[in-house]
């Protein structure tokens, strides 16, 4: 790589929001596993794909005001999202028979755990969603029942922090090919 590539990389590195052609410079500047090709979001049934990027991009800072906030179950609810998400990406890549995801699958999170599971999704972390889900249907859902103190979400959020970021990390890394 010339001096000029490499300082472009890093001007490009440096951008906040890239264009399409500034993304494909950088991926193409870039080490080949730097970048993962995943699935077509469309097959995960993304149904508005630029509010859907706005919201991926949007739902980390959203996350972490709600819990600066004290709002625990909306950390919570947008945790479980995004751990949806990525289970759908995996699902996807690893079905086999090309099945994708209709914009009006009602799978429930358990239900896609469960099929990700059968797919070779790590069992740690197959076992960790599962434990997170379970805190999450206890505290959210028997809140209102008296189960919990409001205060006490607050364990929840904490005992599943980085979660999503090790799923999405197995995800990208088992499921993506290098994304020249």
């Amino acid at each position: 790589m010339t001096e000029s590539e490499k300082l472009r990389r890093a001007e490009l590195d440096k951008l906040k929001t890239l264009t399409d052609a500034e993304m494909q410079e950088l991926i193409s500047l870039s080490p080949p596993d730097r970048f993962k090709k995943l699935p077509n979001a469309f097959t995960l049934g993304v149904v508005n794909l630029e509010q859907a990027i706005a919201n991926l991009n949007d739902g980390a800072a959203r996350s972490k005001h709600a819990y600066q906030n004290g709002c625990f179950i909306e950390v919570i609810s947008l945790q479980l999202q995004y751990l949806d998400y990525w289970l759908r990406v995996f699902w996807v890549a690893r079905n086999q028979k090309g099945k994708i995801f209709e914009p009006d699958d009602k799978r429930s999170f358990g239900a896609l755990l469960t099929d990700c599971e059968r797919l070779g999704f790590d069992p740690g972390l197959v076992k960790r969603m599962r434990e997170f889900n379970a805190a999450r249907v206890d505290s959210i859902h028997k809140y209102l029942l008296g189960s919990i103190r409001y205060e006490q979400l607050k364990v929840v959020c904490d005992d599943y922090k980085g979660l999503t970021k090790e799923v999405q990390t197995y995800t990208a890394s088992t499921v993506g090919t290098p994304g020249r």
